[in-house]
Order: C-alpha cells, then sequence, then structure tokens
C-alpha cells in the first residue's frame, strides 16, 4: 500500500513538471531596471532553431486595465507575430523595459504559452498609467505641495504615486501638530467628457493636537520639572492661556528630538545606560493627548583613570590632556567628552590636529568597564602624515570675479592645511554680504594633499531705495527721496559695454547715487567705495563723497534753520532766501584685526560750504558763507550674526570724535569778509563726541532682544557760535525738515524736535548734549508658514520697545536721568531690493496732554531704512 502511495505521488511531480513546460511562463520587472538592447532575428531555416533557443511568436494578445492593443504593443516594443525571439538571454524583461521607458503603465507583466515545439503566444497583461486632466483640492492649497504643482493636464500617475501624495499630505500637517488629518484621493471622471479624469484631494486637517500632560515614569535624578525643561521642540513659542488649551503641540518627531534632549543630559551626568522612550499616547475627552515617557537611568559612571594617549607624535600627551581637562573620578560626561575628542570648531583634540595639517588623523575613544561604575578611557590616535594644499578652486561665481573672492581667503596653494584658517576665509567671505551660502568642499588627492574648492551661490545686492515727506503743512511741497545702490560695482568695465549686466559688476565696490526733488528743494550727490586697496592681508578701503544742495525759502516760510541763522523766529519780512551746499569727503577704513577680528578705525575729512543768501534790494543780496573742514576718527566694531537684516546675536558698538582745526587763532578777524559789508564769512570751529551701542541676544527660538544705548556731546571756544548744523537734535524729524540738511538726528519715537508739550524740552534749537537707551524685544515670523515658497531675501518681524532720551542745551543743566520716555509696538520687514519697510505704534509716556488714552497714539511709518 505505501509503495503504491510513494509511486503516485511521484508520478504526480512527473506530470506537474510536464504541465509546467506546456503552460505559461510569468516574467515581471521593478522599477530598478538596466537598459538593453533586446536583438529579434528572422530567419527562414528552422533546423537551427534549437541550437539557438530561437521560438517563432505565433501571436500576441494584450488583457488586462489597459486601452492599448496589440498593434500599439507591437509598435512600441518592435515585437510582432511572426518574428523570432531569442529566449536564452531573459529577453523578456528586456521587452519590459522598452515598454517601462513610455511612462504609460504602472504595471507590466508578460506570459509566454508554448504553443508547439518552434512556436509561442506572447500575453502582455497591462495596467495603464492614470492620465489627470484636472486637481480638485478641497481643504488645502495645491501651491502649497511641490509635488501636485507639478501634475499638468495630461500627467500619468500610478495608484502608488497617488499613495505618495496621501503621504506628503499627512505627514506636512502632521509635522504641524495636526494628528488626526484625514486625506482621501479619488479619481472623477468630468461630466462633459467622460474620457478625462479628475483627481479629488479631500483633505481635513482636523484641530491642532496639543498635549495636556506629559508624565515621566522611572526619572530619580531629575524630577519631572527639570525634565519638561528639556521639551523645547514640543512647547509652543508662544502660549496664551485664555485661548490655547495647552503648552504643548503634540508631534511625534518633535518628541522624538527632545527626547534624545534628555537621553543626552542624562549621559552628561554619567548615565550612559539610559533608555528613554515614547511609552505610551491616550486621548482625553476634551481632544488633547495625555503622554507618557518612559526613563530607565541605570548606574551613573565615574572616570577610573586620567586618561591614557597612545600613538600621539606631534602633540604631547600633556598638551593633550590640557584639551581633554577630563581627570580620574570625574563624572563620565560622555556628551563633554566627546566634544573635547572631536567637535571639528571649538578647542578639541581633533580640532588641535586639523589646525595643524593633520586632515586625515584618525581618534578611537576606547571604554573599558570597570566594576559596576567605573570606566576605563584610552584614546588611540593615527596622526596619519600632514596635508598640504594643492589647490584652490572657485565655482557658482557668475557675477563676482574670482580674484574678488580669493583675496578674501587666507588658505593658499601649497600652504598647510588649517581648520582654523579655513574658517576664517568662510568668515571673510560671508562678511562681503555678496552670497546666499557660501560652503568649502575638500578633495583628496592622496594621502598628503588636497584641493579645497570655494563654492558660493550668488544674490541680487541692488537697491532701490525711496522715501517721502513734506516740505510744511503744504501738502504741494512733497519732497521724494530717491537712491540707487549697486553693492558689487565694477569702475574697470564701465566703458566696456559687453559687461553691462544690466550694470558693470563684479569688484565689490560700492557706488551709491542719490536724488531729492521738491518744489523750492533739489539736491543730488554720491558715494563710491573702493573695498580693497594696499595690503593683501589687512586691506585699506576708501570712501569718495559728494553733495549739492539748493533750497529756496519763500514768504511766510518758518524754517528753524534760516531762523536761528538770521536769529528770530519769523522771517515773513524777507522775500525771497537761498540756503546752498556744497561738500565732499574722502574717508579710510581699515581693520584692525591684530587687536579684534571684528574692529575697524575709520578717518574722514569733510569739507562742508553752506551760503546763505537774502534779498536785501531788487538784485542785490546778503551772503553768510559757513565754512566747515572737519576731521572724523572713528572706531566700530560689528559682530551680529547671521545678518544684519535680523541679529540673533552679538553686538554693535561705534565712538566717534569730530574736530575742526582752531580757526579762532588762525583767523584773528571774525569776520573774513574782505571788506564787502553784504558778505559774512564764518569757520565753524567745534568738537563733538558720539558713541553708541547695541547688544543682541537670542532668549528663544526667533526671539531676541536688543538693548542700546546712545550719548553724545558738543563743545566750542567761547568766541565761536553754535550753529544749527553742528547741533543735535531729538525726537523724529519735523515733516518740513525732512531730509534736507546733514545734521545729527536721535529719534526718540512718539516726539519730535518741535514739540513744546512734552515732560522734558525737546529744544527745537538744537542741544550739545543728550542720552538715549532702548530696549526691544523681536519675533521672526516664519512667513513660509503663512505663505508658502515666499523668497529668501524678505524678511518679517514684530517689534515691540521701550525707550527713552534726554537732551539739553547745558552741561550744567543736564540730567541724563529726566528722559522723554516712550513704548510701543510694530511690524518691520526687509525685501530686497528696496531695503527696510516697517510701522510703529507708539505712546509717548511723557507728553503733557490732557487728551484721553487712546487718542495719545502714534503711528509712523517708514521706507528704505530701520530706526
Amino acid at each position: 500500500m505505501k509503495k503504491n502511495i510513494v509511486i503516485t505521488i511521484f508520478g504526480f511531480l512527473i506530470m506537474m513538471q510536464i504541465l509546467q513546460q506546456k503552460s505559461y511562463s510569468f516574467s515581471n520587472i521593478s522599477n530598478e531596471y538596466e537598459h538593453h538592447k533586446y536583438i529579434i532575428r528572422h530567419i527562414d531555416d528552422l533546423s537551427i532553431r534549437n541550437e539557438n533557443n530561437l521560438f517563432r511568436i505565433r501571436k500576441i494578445h494584450v488583457f488586462g486595465q489597459t486601452k492599448y492593443d496589440h498593434n500599439f504593443i507591437s509598435k512600441l516594443s518592435n515585437i510582432y507575430s511572426g518574428d523570432f525571439i531569442d529566449l536564452s538571454e531573459n529577453k523578456i524583461n528586456e521587452i519590459i523595459n522598452v515598454l517601462w521607458k513610455n511612462n504609460l503603465f504602472q504595471d507590466i507583466s508578460v506570459y509566454k504559452k508554448q504553443i508547439s515545439k518552434n512556436e509561442i503566444d506572447l500575453f502582455f497583461e497591462l495596467k495603464d498609467l492614470i492620465e489627470i486632466d484636472e486637481i480638485i483640492a478641497d481643504g488645502i492649497q495645491i501651491d502649497e505641495f511641490p509635488i501636485l504643482k507639478n501634475i499638468k493636464p495630461g500627467y500619468r500617475i500610478s495608484v502608488d504615486f497617488i499613495q505618495n501624495i496621501k503621504n506628503e499630505i499627512i505627514e506636512y500637517y502632521k509635522d504641524k501638530g495636526y494628528d488626526e488629518i484625514s486625506v482621501k484621493c479619488s479619481i472623477l471622471k468630468k461630466d462633459n467628457d467622460n474620457e478625462k479624469n479628475i483627481l479629488h484631494i479631500d483633505v481635513n486637517q482636523g484641530r491642532k493636537i496639543g498635549i495636556k500632560e506629559i508624565l515621566f515614569e522611572g526619572n530619580k535624578e531629575l524630577s519631572s520639572e527639570q525634565l519638561l525643561k528639556y521639551m523645547k521642540k514640543t512647547k509652543k513659542s508662544f502660549y496664551i492661556p485664555i485661548i490655547d488649551s495647552s503648552n504643548y503641540v503634540f508631534v511625534e518627531k518633535n518628541i522624538q528630538e527632545d527626547i534624545k534632549s534628555i537621553i543626552d543630559k542624562y549621559q552628561s551626568m554619567g548615565f550612559i545606560d539610559v533608555k528613554i522612550f515614547l511609552d505610551s499616547v491616550w486621548k482625553k475627552s476634551f481632544g488633547d493627548y495625555i503622554i507618557k515617557i518612559k526613563i530607565i537611568e541605570g548606574d551613573k559612571y565615574y572616570l577610573e583613570n586620567d586618561v591614557e594617549f597612545f600613538g600621539n607624535k606631534n602633540i604631547s600627551t600633556s598638551t593633550l590632556k590640557d584639551i581633554f581637562t577630563y581627570k580620574k573620578n570625574d563624572i563620565y560626561d560622555r556628551i563633554n567628552i566627546s566634544h573635547k575628542i572631536f567637535d571639528p570648531k571649538n578647542t578639541s583634540i581633533l580640532n588641535t590636529y586639523l589646525n595643524l595639517g593633520f586632515l586625515f588623523v584618525k581618534i578611537n575613544p576606547i571604554e573599558k568597564i570597570i566594576g559596576n561604575n567605573k570606566i576605563h578611557l584610552t584614546i588611540q590616535i593615527e596622526e596619519n602624515q600632514p596635508v598640504y594644499i594643492n589647490d584652490i578652486k572657485i565655482s557658482g561665481n557668475s557675477i563676482t570675479n574670482d580674484y574678488v573672492i580669493i583675496r578674501e581667503i587666507t588658505t593658499h596653494k601649497g600652504d598647510l592645511f588649517s581648520a582654523k584658517k579655513v574658517k576664517e576665509s568662510l568668515l571673510n567671505l560671508e562678511s562681503l554680504k555678496l552670497f546666499k551660502n557660501v560652503y568649502p568642499n575638500v578633495y583628496p588627492i592622496n594621502e598628503n594633499s588636497v584641493d579645497i574648492e570655494w563654492c558660493v551661490v550668488e544674490q541680487n545686492t541692488n537697491e532701490i531705495q525711496f522715501y517721502g515727506g513734506f516740505d510744511g503743512k503744504s501738502i504741494k511741497k512733497f519732497i521724494g527721496d530717491f537712491r540707487l545702490n549697486f553693492n558689487n560695482f565694477s569702475l574697470k568695465n564701465f566703458f566696456n559695454w559687453s559687461l553691462w549686466n544690466p550694470i558693470p559688476q563684479g569688484d565689490n565696490q560700492k557706488l551709491s547715487l542719490f536724488s531729492k526733488l521738491g518744489k523750492d528743494f533739489l539736491s543730488y550727490g554720491f558715494y563710491f567705495t573702493e573695498p580693497w586697496l594696499g595690503s593683501k592681508i589687512n586691506p585699506t578701503s576708501i570712501t569718495l563723497h559728494g553733495k549739492y544742495s539748493l533750497k529756496r525759502i519763500k514768504d511766510n516760510d518758518d524754517d528753524f534753520l534760516i531762523s536761528q541763522i538770521n536769529e528770530n523766529n519769523k522771517i515773513a519780512d524777507i522775500k525771497t532766501q537761498i540756503l546752498e551746499r556744497k561738500g565732499a569727503s574722502i574717508q579710510v577704513d581699515k581693520f584692525l584685526k591684530f587687536l579684534d577680528p571684528y574692529l575697524s578705525a575709520s578717518f574722514l575729512i569733510d569739507y562742508d560750504f553752506s551760503s546763505y543768501k537774502r534779498e536785501m534790494l531788487s538784485n542785490s543780496y546778503y551772503e553768510h558763507i559757513f565754512g566747515n573742514l572737519s576731521s572724523l576718527v572713528s572706531f566700530q566694531r560689528i559682530s551680529t550674526k547671521p545678518d544684519f537684516i535680523f541679529p540673533l546675536e552679538g553686538s554693535k558698538m561705534q565712538f566717534n570724535i569730530e574736530f575742526t582745526p582752531p580757526y579762532s587763532f588762525i583767523f584773528k578777524s571774525d569776520n573774513n569778509n574782505n571788506g564787502d559789508i553784504n558778505k559774512k564769512i564764518e569757520w565753524m570751529e567745534y568738537s563733538k563726541f558720539r558713541m553708541n551701542s547695541s547688544w543682541y541676544k537670542k532668549i528663544m527660538k526667533d526671539m531676541v532682544i536688543r538693548i542700546g544705548g546712545e550719548f553724545g556731546c558738543l563743545a566750542t571756544n567761547q568766541k565761536s557760535k553754535l550753529y544749527p548744523f553742528q547741533k543735535f537734535y531729538m525726537g523724529e524729524i519735523p515733516s518740513k525738515f525732512f531730509g534736507l540738511e546733514d545734521i545729527d538726528v536721535i529719534t526718540l519715537r512718539g516726539y519730535n524736535t518741535e514739540m513744546n508739550n512734552s515732560k522734558y524740552p525737546m529744544l527745537k534749537t538744537g542741544g550739545i548734549i543728550y542720552d538715549k537707551i532702548i530696549l526691544e524685544l523681536r519675533y521672526l515670523i516664519n512667513i513660509n508658514n503663512i505663505i508658502p515658497n515666499v523668497p529668501n531675501n524678505i524678511k518679517i518681524w514684530t517689534n515691540s520697545f521701550v525707550e527713552g532720551g534726554s537732551i539739553s542745551s547745558s552741561y550744567r543743566k543736564f540730567n541724563p536721568f529726566l528722559m522723554n520716555k516712550s513704548f510701543g509696538f510694530g511690524i518691520r520687514s526687509f525685501i530686497s531690493p528696496i531695503g527696510f519697510l516697517g510701522i510703529d505704534v507708539i505712546y509717548p509716556i511723557d507728553l503733557i496732554d490732557k487728551k484721553p488714552f487712546l487718542s495719545k497714539w502714534k503711528t509712523r511709518f517708514f521706507i528704505g531704512k530701520d530706526l
């Protein structure tokens, strides 16, 4: 009986093998395929087919979810009935590859059925891609998702692609805290055309899920309150108790990052075996979640020995121990120990070797647990050979000339590689403000030489700025201020028209052209800066400046500058007055890097010629000329990061000393008019000191606090008179005085220089000593969360401030603590190439006014520059 069963089974297996040879064989292909050129051979001699494994295709069949027939498939694949095909090298897969390349199908399978010894039939099972004519999205904006923006009418998609769309939308909203989002995708037919498909996407994002409570289990060394401080990613940036139900948002990715921060904290305390994970999540009836994080602290470890170094030849063991700092019986702080060894940017063993040229150094710390809570640490070092720079390459610069970049690089061909110099070069290139991004690529050539490629991404550095105001109360006396700033100018290419694109650029020279124009006012001028003269290591920059202005003052115009020159307050009895000013200056700037990498010094010589004319009789004028030849010495330190637009950290400090020659000693006469009674010439004689500073500190993500202060004083001898060109003015610039004169105006929001109802005088005629303090809180708005795909050259932030200032015309009467104060809030934006835009809402605290509280609020709009 058993023998018969065995024979039966054996016979059945033989029969299955025979049937398999006569039956269909299956072949398919994945997305990862290689392209091969298949060969179809037409032959007449059937006698050789067995030797070459050739089969004649009797018929081609097409079935499945497809609109294409066998004729279309034959044209695509170049396979026809009656052809001979060589199946010895898996030619079926090659046929599938050819079909796949046409991007018509989402699934392709090919079967062959042997009809006779020499003939086969081919069966193509196809599933067409879905051709989309239109997308309809409910609950989302299509422009928010690149995967949807790329779908145009006629685009073909697969079921897998639709799933990718769903996954991307779900991930996008879950990262924003919408954990219960639902996405449905369906293919609909157009009402008027059954051949065209609509991809309909229905998104219900639901509500943002908060975390009502975070529970910690197993924590002994750190309290739950201490652990919550490390949930920074999960915590909201702003929390309003009345409006928000929770201070935390459920985003699992953020929770895992915060758990990593807690693990790092424990490991820094010696708990190197700590295990922390999200244990459970459950939903409360009010909709928010409660999460529980489980902690297994493990043992606390200590360093068992003074660390031992092996393999160090070029750096002494004592030097390495000074860098490492940890000693026997210290807590085994794995995080900081790793920084002491491997931190490439700050003081560490690796950084020290990199600065000495050992780019390929290998450092291997070996931990060995001794007992229950001791770790024996040894550090094995394989120094290898010092590395030299074989070549320096520049890429990505289509506007800026190579030599502008190369002169900022402190690493040169043939030098020993130094990470410190690479970092210094990076800072130099970033400080040019010509590039969106700068980064070095290091390419090894052999074991002791490398090439460094400096890659830059250029940005538009040209700016158009404009301001506006009114000269007096009449709306007809509008004054416009227009300015063009070219921050990557090239003077040497100015007359080479072929290099204008749209202006000659590439030498990092600065050219600024400005003009002011009104009904009775005209002004224009320029600035030109050559940033690199002299030394290749520490160059000098030079700036040339020229200006001209002309102002006509007619009857009943009350210009307080003119009134001070005339020594009366009204000028209605004078028919025509003209104030003409000409000026030129030269300024030399130099970095004092041997003292401080951020410190620079400036020396300026300025000549200013001012002529005031008033009509005496017809065609007869009285002229009063003011000459001013002054010198300025300035020290400036700017260390703000990452940029000047919205600094997150750093400081700005500036000290200015301005002085003139002792004209009263040079010219014994008070009036050098050469005997002309209708002409008076005066040389202004004074000395002026100003200092201002600002400190920036990031206090949380995208939130920065700024603390600043200013002080200035002015002195002259007893014989010389102080004119309005020399004095300080505090408060907002009066509209009629807007942009007309080069005077020192210290902005104090909510007040103006003509105000007479403030608690402390604002001094319409100017002062000789002042001080000011300011406190600001700035918050950078992530505009891409509101408006997707906003260009990188646009920044928007809110600004809250408190400030106060004091000014006096007498040193004796000056009290730096008696300040007119104001507070307020506003919004700022920086849009290249326009510059700054903003509006402030201000409340002047020390304004003496019987108006209600709400009516005291003022608004101030500005464009082109920040306050």
